[in-house]
């Protein structure tokens, strides 16, 4: 994939996007405001093994990798991290759930798209992620769900895209994906779909947006906004 040729905000409109059918979301940061969460998961995990806490320069990564790589990250290889990852694996996650808030107008925003495209979800998180959506009340919006849990290679491997274009028998042009990394830029990059940069103007993206009411005339009829 070249360098993605901008859709312009206030002048993209649903012609713009009509070979689009499958809307692919990243869950941290698109769905979720989550940083807060995930330093306390992991300082958990930290301090149960008597480890210092996440410092600041370490918070970007863990927000984008998956629990077994950010635990590598945090541990590196070696019999502390087998104990660190067999423990968050039998973790109660729920305990997180209080300091994670869905982002600004998602929920309007899946009602708007349910009838209208196929809705998948791309992340790296593993077993926690289930049972967040359904927290949240957001399982109904979303056909397929692929997690680092299901596939060999976590994002931005392509595997986790593969799986979304299996499942719904589409092409990388059918697809838009909206992502808040430099993960998912790599993912899109490499799977040749149309990138949504969520609140990340660093990233190299088709279009960039800071609310998803900026979709809905890319995505929507007038009627249905």
């Amino acid at each position: 994939m070249t360098v993605p040729t901008p859709l312009q905000p206030g002048k993209a409109t649903k012609s713009s996007t009509s070979s689009i059918r499958v809307v692919v979301f990243d869950c941290d940061g698109v769905l979720l405001d989550s940083k807060a969460a995930n330093v306390r998961f992991y300082n958990h995990i930290l301090a149960r093994f008597e480890q210092p806490a996440v410092h600041p320069d370490q918070v970007e990564y863990l927000h984008m990798h998956s629990a077994q790589e950010s635990l590598r990250f945090l541990f590196a290889d070696g019999a502390l991290f087998d104990r660190a990852w067999q423990y968050c694996q039998g973790m109660d996650f729920s305990q997180f759930h209080p300091y994670l808030r869905t982002e600004p107008g998602l929920v309007p925003f899946l009602r708007a798209l349910k009838s209208n495209y196929h809705i998948a979800l791309a992340t790296n998180r593993t077993v926690s992620t289930r049972e967040v959506l359904a927290h949240f009340e957001l399982t109904p919006y979303f056909e397929c769900v692929v997690t680092a849990a299901d596939v060999t290679y976590p994002k931005p491997h392509p595997e986790t895209m593969e799986r979304i274009f299996t499942t719904f028998a589409a092409t990388p042009q059918e697809v838009l994906y909206i992502g808040d990394s430099p993960v998912d830029e790599e993912l899109a990059r490499s799977t040749d779909v149309t990138f949504v940069a969520y609140k990340n103007p660093h990233l190299e993206a088709h279009l960039h947006i800071d609310h998803f009411l900026q979709l809905y005339p890319v995505l929507l009829n007038a009627e249905e906004q």
